[in-house]
């Protein structure tokens, strides 16, 4: 059997290690010679030069996309009588809302390429290797482990001092609440691979992209930013969850691969399962 303090231990130890490796990556970028050329080359990221009725178009497939997956998960809800508060509406919810969104943005732009009136890419052309795309988006993780920790820190600190109750999310509750199995793999699917690919696609792929053609660039890293922490609905973590945003779009505009954040953000999200199960406790 495993002792669980000790594991939760261990996990803590690891993360602190990943953290102080993050740190150390970015005192690299900023300060190794070696590293100073890439630091200071123009981002990758591909502008979205669409015309505006495209761009309308784009909107109006996530927007509907949206619509109908919500009404599909709203009628398994009723069909299924199921309530909320129950991990399954979580999970047909994901399916309703990044689910439908990635599907129709994929077959949109699909269609798109086959009429022969491709979009804008969503990242440069040809992409760098699988393997570099991989390491960074590891590597965008480790960063951005000591920055959402601190103002993790900050921002809970600042609601015990004024007196305003923590609320966790629901993930929390049902993975120390002993879901079942089934339940729980669909909430890790849900939160590790539906979640990054649908957040990443409407946040960074979306929004930031034109948003950096309408607004000036630190407009369009904070809009995008604090837009995907309010999706989250959790004031203790909108902060943590806004640096987190601005990380991944800063990675995203760089590195101009999509995958870069989707990666990082699957390992961060990652993260937050094995605390939970390892009684470590609620993370963003």
């Amino acid at each position: 059997m495993f002792d669980l303090p000790s594991v939760a231990g261990t996990f803590q130890l690891c993360q602190w290690l990943l953290a102080l490796l993050g740190l150390g990556l970015v005192a690299a970028w900023y300060f190794a010679p070696q590293l100073q050329p890439l630091r200071r080359s123009p981002p990758l990221l591909p502008a979205w030069d669409a015309p505006l009725a495209d761009t309308l178009l784009v909107t109006w497939v996530a927007v509907c996309a949206f619509g109908v997956g919500s009404l599909l998960a709203g009628s398994l809800f009723r069909q299924f009588s199921l309530t909320t508060g129950n991990g399954w509406t979580s999970v047909l919810s994901a399916f309703g809302f990044q689910g439908a969104l990635t599907i129709a943005v994929a077959l949109f732009s699909l269609y798109r390429r086959l009429a022969g009136r491709p979009l804008p890419p969503a990242g440069r052309r040809p992409p760098a290797p699988l393997t570099d795309r991989l390491l960074l988006g590891a590597a965008v993780f480790c960063v951005a482990l000591p920055f959402v920790a601190g103002t993790s820190y900050l921002s809970s600190t600042a609601m015990e001092a004024l007196g305003i109750p923590i609320h966790l999310q629901d993930l929390a509750g049902f993975f120390n609440n002993g879901s079942s199995p089934a339940l729980l793999l669909a909430l890790t699917f849900v939160t590790v691979v539906l979640a990054p690919l649908g957040e990443e696609i409407l946040f960074r792929a979306g929004l930031f992209r034109f948003a950096r053609r309408l607004l000036p660039r630190w407009a369009a890293l904070l809009l995008s930013s604090l837009a995907f922490a309010s999706l989250h609905l959790n004031l203790v973590h909108f902060l943590p969850l806004t640096v987190l945003g601005l990380i991944f779009a800063l990675a995203y505009e760089k590195s101009g691969s999509l995958l870069v954040p989707v990666v990082a953000h699957a390992l961060f999200n990652l993260t937050s399962i094995l605390n939970l199960l390892a009684g470590v406790g609620g993370s963003p």
